[in-house]
Order: C-alpha cells, then sequence, then structure tokens
C-alpha cells in the first residue's frame, strides 16, 4: 500500500499495523487507492464536523459524492473515529459497486 501511495503511515517513519483506522484516514485511503482523481472540494463543508481546512476535507468530500459514505443522521461525519467493521463492508461493498463499476481501469 505505501508503494502504490494508498497509505504514507506515521510521520515518525512506523506503520503502527496494530493500530485503528480512523474515519478521515479511511476516507484518503479510498480516495489514493482510486488513483487520487482531479476533484475540487465544495466550498461549503457537507458535515458539521469536517471544516474545508481540515486534513482530509477534500477525501472526505469526494468519499461522499461517490456515495460511499453518507455520514450520520446529525449531520456529522466523525472524522476521528475508528472506522468499524460493520460501517468499513458498507463503505467497501459501495465503493465497488460505485466507484470501481464506473472506473474499470482501477
Amino acid at each position: 500500500m505505501k508503494a502504490q501511495g494508498i497509505t504514507t503511515g506515521w510521520p515518525d517513519g512506523t506503520y503502527r499495523p496494530e493500530g485503528s483506522v480512523n474515519r478521515d484516514a479511511m476516507a484518503a485511503f479510498f480516495y489514493r487507492y482510486a488513483g487520487s482523481p482531479e476533484y475540487t472540494a465544495p466550498a461549503q463543508a457537507r458535515f458539521t464536523d469536517v471544516p474545508t481546512d481540515k486534513q482530509f476535507y477534500r477525501e472526505i468530500s469526494w468519499l461522499a459524492e461517490q456515495g460511499v459514505t453518507t455520514g450520520w443522521p446529525d449531520g456529522s461525519f466523525r472524522p476521528v473515529e475508528p472506522v468499524h467493521r460493520d460501517a468499513m463492508a458498507a463503505f467497501v461493498y459501495r465503493y465497488s459497486t460505485g466507484v470501481l463499476k464506473e472506473s474499470p481501469e482501477i
């Protein structure tokens, strides 16, 4: 994943395989896996807890625009919460039936 540019690891050079993955980093993984497509994030934030200057704002916005995530009913995305297995399964399913289906080169 590092060689493909999907993950960069931590600033200290570690990967931390036993650590959890937060929802914002998960959005970045999907965006990079799609080839970091040309995308301009909207000027107004879609989620109440993801301001336009937040790290991974573009990636989270892209993931939502692709229909992979809808966030929570209260309008939040909860970017720094770990992604749970049930949510990850839903994200992978939506990604594979949406983004991957429309982009056979991925």
